[in-house]
């Protein structure tokens, strides 16, 4: 690509980019537009000063959320716009004072991200045809319903998914970086800085988040094993350390705040207590009648690893349970919380989601088919590019696995909310391997006819 196409594919892609930014902030109404839903009220609680105490990271809510409402001083706020869906109660959206602030700070972090995201893709693929679609393809996916409506609401959702673009975004950066053997320097220190910090937000947005952390530093680990030639980098060696002081620090709030100790309660009332074999099986493992006054002492000790332990010795039920309701878990791309009028606009944009938000598990297959047909080029062209992406690939489909896992079984209630981060992912790596996909495809073609 010589000069002038250089530029004017820039220019072109950075118009693209600022177009897909003012749709998304027009086309859903005011964006102080907010709801609350039942767990609003305890981010408030939780925020409340001072947030740099001893116990910031064993609250009943998580560091992140807790920063965001108490920087936007919301302890003294009325909600007025709650939506209870699972009593019946939706509600329309409506401008809650105070509350604007994290409105508009979650759909302008929201646009940024997804846009963030869309650059750091089409940086790394060669065509101008595949640098199109991605900033195309990757903001309409964070900008329709499926994502985009999650910035009106008051949770932790739209700070889940705008910080999980940006981390990827950055994380590309990172593993491109180290295949093509860049050297440390100033540019690689404020990428080191601000790819931690973001995962560090990431992580403390939902307690699940902790295990693809876990799984990253796993990888960081073989692939120190794998390439010696990586040995050296002092930024992936940083990263790497970090990763596992953020890993410990996350399982250990996790259990010292308790934060499980509700759902479980759930899972044991519906999965376990009702079913005289399984009781049975747990008492076997310590647990006392539930009358008992030594229940709650063994449950708040004992409950979480009795349950894990039930689910290893019991792998049909694990395994039937789980993929049962795997139809379930893809089935929803749309929030339940508040309703929107069924405008001209609004349609295209359900529409659109309903092709880049497939409601089907199938998307898994085709992502592990996309990451095996990259993996078999990577390592047949020896091509360091796709090895990078190959990494990152198996990454998401390993901590999006376990992280709906995980979050299936941990509660028995809202199980599509608490999956949605990682039925999320599948679907967007299915649009983004497609297009690397689409792009080695086009250099091969390009290196075969001497075009290139």
């Amino acid at each position: 690509m010589n000069v002038p196409q250089k530029y004017g594919m820039t220019f072109l892609v950075w118009v693209i980019l600022a177009g897909m930014a003012f749709i998304r902030l027009t086309s859903y109404g005011s964006i102080n537009l907010s709801v609350a839903n039942a767990d609003t009220p305890s981010y408030i609680d939780e925020a409340a000063p001072p947030l740099l105490a001893r116990d910031m990271f064993t609250k009943s809510r998580l560091f992140t959320t807790n920063l965001v409402y108490n920087l936007a001083k919301v302890q003294e706020c009325e909600l007025t716009a709650i939506s209870h869906p699972a009593l019946g109660l939706e509600t329309e959206r409506a401008v809650q004072p105070c509350f604007t602030r994290i409105v508009l700070f979650q759909n302008l972090l929201s646009v940024i991200a997804w846009s963030v995201l869309a650059l750091a893709v089409a940086n790394r693929v060669a065509g101008g045809f595949e640098k199109l679609l991605s900033v195309i393809i990757i903001p309409a996916f964070g900008f329709t319903p499926a994502i985009a409506d999650w910035d009106s609401i008051l949770g932790s959702e739209s700070l889940t998914f705008s910080l999980f673009a940006i981390s990827l975004a950055l994380l590309l950066k990172v593993c491109f970086k180290a295949a093509s053997d860049e050297s440390d320097g100033s540019n690689s220190t404020l990428l080191t800085g601000l790819t931690l910090t973001a995962l560090f937000l990431w992580t403390f947005t939902r307690d699940s988040n902790i295990y693809a952390i876990a799984i990253l530093f796993v990888f960081a680990l073989i692939s120190f094993a794998i390439f010696p030639r990586i040995r050296k980098n002092k930024s992936l060696i940083i990263i790497s350390t970090v990763l596992l002081v953020i890993t410990i620090l996350g399982l250990q709030s996790a259990m010292e705040s308790r934060r499980w100790k509700k759902p479980l309660t759930n899972v044991f009332a519906e999965y376990i207590l009702p079913f005289p074999a399984r009781e049975e099986f747990m008492m076997g493992l310590g647990m006392p009648d539930t009358k008992a006054a030594e229940y709650p002492v063994w449950f708040k000790e004992s409950a979480p690893r009795a349950y894990a332990r039930f689910l290893i010795a019991h792998p049909g039920y694990t395994f039937t349970s789980f993929t049962s309701n795997l139809g379930g878990i893809f089935s929803e791309n749309i929030q339940p919380y508040f309703y929107s009028e069924q405008t001209t606009v609004r349609k295209t944009l359900i529409a659109l989601n309903d092709i880049l938000h497939p409601n089907t598990y199938l998307v898994f297959v085709l992502d592990l088919l996309l990451i095996l047909g990259l993996a078999f080029s990577a390592f047949t062209r020896k091509n360091s590019d796709l090895t990078a992406w190959v990494w990152l690939g198996v990454w998401l489909i390993a901590s999006a696995t376990i992280m709906m896992v995980i979050n299936f079984f941990a509660d028995s209630i809202g199980v599509t909310r608490h999956t949605m981060l990682a039925v999320e992912t599948f679907r967007l790596m299915l649009w983004v391997f497609l297009i690397i996909l689409f792009d080695q495809a086009n250099r091969k073609v390009l290196a075969v006819t001497g075009n290139g």
